[in-house]
């Protein structure tokens, strides 16, 4: 099989660079870059060498982000071809069918990026759908070779393209933007999926991420253990995803609180698919479309309670800057959720920052109720679903915490 590269560029890092790449850092730096031989176009090899010549490793070249190179290869030399590209995908999938054998859950991520070994790569399944998401430009000189496999592995209806707002459209083919359909039909409307038995809507052509967020599936289940006959009000709610699980873990009513009027609507068409489910049909749910901040401060000034608060809120961090200001709006929203929540209620934190660390959120969360006059009583630090893989610091991104308030 041919090799697959468009182009080859060689490379020498900084020693540290080197160390890092040798160790299994899936990321070059911009700064980390010594010297190359030539200039070179997005999703060209790099190659990269110590100062003897000795090959290092093998990556994509990316010279429009400050990550320059994502690795694809370290160790002794390799033939990078769609055979190689083929048994990657397959060892991803293959993971994943072990984890959903029983077939109650029929949406997943099969490619979660570096952490499969396919940077910048996102790959999620629902139903006979495929969403693409590409992180990065890197991978669109090989679309059709990845459409093609996938197709030749999963036989899926439909592939659909998503892209990363940090990828400049002006610089690439016109067919290939975001929501672009690569195989089949585009959908009629939602896809609708179960996840752990419960139905959903996904909208992947326009929805966020890939159209629903598959790396909250371990904490909503655990969200239905803790439900039981309380009153639950899930902030940032979204399509729901947390008011159905609360609502069939025995909930006595829900409420979704977001600022989007359409995630709303969504979210009250989901408890309709759901509504043969007694325990969800009995719940009683309604929404609040209002900014997360505001809603919280007037439920306060209207001494409205709840026995178990779900905060999950976007990323408040989208760069290393914005790190700080996003621990602020963390506590200030912990302050806000300990005001509406019941003495003995449980709070249920979440955050998918990645430039926030577990353990600058998990106490910032702690210092924060501690201060309002509310100490937490930890029960659970969580992270990322199982389809979700972490392979280096900065892919561990989601943690949630779940604690009694006092």
């Amino acid at each position: 099989m041919a090799d697959i590269a468009i182009e080859r560029i060689s490379f020498q890092l900084t020693p540290s660079a080197e160390r890092e790449v040798k160790k299994g850092h899936p990321w070059v730096f911009d700064k980390g870059i010594v010297k190359q031989n030539k200039d070179g176009q997005t999703g060209a090899f790099a190659v990269i060498y110590d100062k003897d010549r000795t090959f290092v490793g093998l990556g994509l070249y990316d010279p429009d982000s400050p990550i320059r190179i994502r690795m694809l290869h370290r160790g002794k030399p390799v033939t990078i071809d769609s055979d190689w590209m083929k048994d990657k995908i397959s060892a991803s999938i293959s993971a994943r069918r072990k984890l959903f054998a029983d077939g109650t859950t029929t949406a997943f991520r099969l490619i979660n990026g570096e952490n499969d070994g396919l940077p910048g790569i996102i790959a999620d399944y629902y139903e006979k759908t495929l969403v693409i998401k590409l992180d990065s430009g890197i991978w669109i000189p090989y679309i059709d070779l990845l459409t093609s496999l996938f197709d030749e592995l999963l036989k899926p209806e439909c592939v659909i393209l998503r892209l990363s707002r940090s990828i400049d459209i002006k610089k690439i083919p016109e067919k290939i933007r975001d929501g672009a359909v690569l195989k089949g039909a585009a959908p009629k409307g939602a896809v609708i999926f179960r996840e752990n038995g419960i139905l959903f809507e996904a909208e992947p052509i326009h929805g966020q991420k890939t159209g629903f967020f598959l790396d909250q599936r371990d904490n909503r289940a655990r969200v239905e253990k803790y439900a039981k006959n309380r009153d639950v009000l899930n902030v940032f709610s979204y399509t729901g995803g947390f008011s159905l699980y609360a609502a069939r873990g025995g909930a006595s009513s829900v409420i979704s609180l977001d600022v989007s009027e359409p995630a709303l609507k969504a979210a009250n068409r989901n408890f309709e698919l759901n509504k043969d489910d007694i325990l969800i049909s009995e719940c009683r749910h309604s929404t609040i479309c209002m900014d997360a901040f505001e809603a919280l401060t007037e439920l306060a000034k209207q001494k409205k309670r709840f026995s178990m608060v779900i905060v999950d809120p976007p990323s408040f961090a989208r760069k290393q800057s914005d790190a700080e200001s996003a621990v602020a709006a963390y506590q200030k929203l912990t302050r806000l959720a300990v005001g509406v929540l019941d003495s003995g209620g449980i709070l249920v934190s979440a955050s998918c920052s990645a430039r926030v660390t577990s353990q600058i959120f998990f106490d910032a969360v702690s210092k924060a109720a501690a201060k309002a006059g509310r100490p937490l009583q930890i029960m659970q630090k969580t992270g990322h679903a199982a389809d979700h893989p972490v392979g280096f610091p900065e892919g561990e991104y989601l943690k949630c915490l779940f604690a009694f308030a006092k």
